[in-house]
């Protein structure tokens, strides 16, 4: 997700001509996945990847034939067997390629659509044309069913994530996030806290009491919210609230004894939480600093949205990159 954003926000910055190479097809395995990205100018590469660094420059110098030709261009790479010490000295790309290379010139329709379908929270599901007389050219998809050829791929919005509570403890947490290209959000019901000027990473601060902000938030499957007032009372009214919404994670910051009475007093008004609820919040990883903390918590987020386990790739049967 952040990658495409910097992709984005380059070609809105960047005069120069530019050129997109968009990975569209890959057969066996590959060090990234299909959708990858790699945004280059005359120079040289300015963002994103295609592989493990073995076919980046290669695709740069076939772009820039594509923006002298002003055409876009398919390229295939053969990267099974040995080919792959050829290429890249045993990087992991061991499948068979297919890259989409194409001039750009301002800002393309299709970029304009996925950023409004962000803004809105929707996901959207663009098809690229990859038949030599419309190689390039995108269509929006209303129906789950996809064209026989070409490339198909659905955008979601980024994960939002809301934290209740503006202390100190909450700055990892909003940086972090933003490193991964999330939404932030930060609440509290203090003034003096919730500043902007005190977090300026976070995308929104407002301040209030939980009965005054959180009926209006825009929480949807793909929003997390994070509650670290470190106030009981505050806690309790928060998930009262929250409880009945849409979001996909909701997680407690503080103790399990915290956490018991919590739900107890909870319970005790017929309220019982599911399984989107999370006290203590975040992964086992060891964690004893506000970075460490944040890095699990931002960790169990990610799975559970995922829907993963979160235990380590060694035992799961699954990689970072295509099978």
């Amino acid at each position: 997700m952040r990658e495409l954003q910097d992709i984005f926000r380059l070609i809105r910055e960047r005069p120069g001509p530019l050129a997109l190479a968009t990975l569209v097809r890959v057969e066996g395995s590959s060090y990234r996945k299909t959708g990858a990205r790699l945004l280059v100018d005359r120079d040289g590469p300015l963002r994103g990847s295609l592989s493990g660094g073995c076919l980046e420059g290669d695709v740069h110098a076939r772009a820039m034939d594509a923006l002298t030709n002003n055409l876009p261009r398919m390229m295939q790479y053969d990267l099974r067997g040995d080919a792959d010490l050829v290429w890249g000295s045993g990087s992991g790309c061991e499948g068979l390629l297919d890259i989409l290379v194409e001039p750009l010139h301002g800002i393309p329709d299709w970029m304009t659509w996925i950023e409004q379908a962000w803004a809105t929270r929707m996901q959207l599901t663009l098809h690229i044309h990859l038949s030599p007389e419309q190689l390039g050219m995108r269509s929006i998809l209303s129906q789950p069913d996809a064209p026989a050829s070409g490339f198909t791929e659905t955008v979601v919005p980024p994960t939002a994530l809301w934290i209740i509570g503006a202390s100190d403890d909450s700055r990892p947490l909003v940086r972090m996030a933003k490193e991964l290209g999330w939404f932030v959000g930060l609440l509290d019901h203090r003034p003096a806290f919730a500043r902007p000027e005190r977090f300026p990473e976070a995308d929104t601060v407002r301040s209030g009491h939980p009965s005054q902000v959180l009926p209006g938030l825009p929480l949807d499957p793909r929003s997390a919210v994070v509650l670290m007032t470190h106030h009981f009372a505050k806690d309790l009214e928060a998930l009262r609230l929250l409880l009945p919404t849409q979001a996909g994670y909701l997680g407690l910051m503080g103790s399990r004894a915290r956490g018991r009475k919590l739900l107890a007093e909870l319970a005790g008004e017929g309220i019982h939480p599911d399984a989107r609820f999370h006290t203590p919040v975040g992964l086992d990883l060891g964690a004893d600093t506000p970075e460490s903390i944040a890095l699990a918590v931002l960790a169990e987020i990610q799975a559970t949205l995922a829907g993963r386990p979160g235990r380590a790739l060694r035992e799961s049967g699954v990689s970072l990159g295509t099978p």
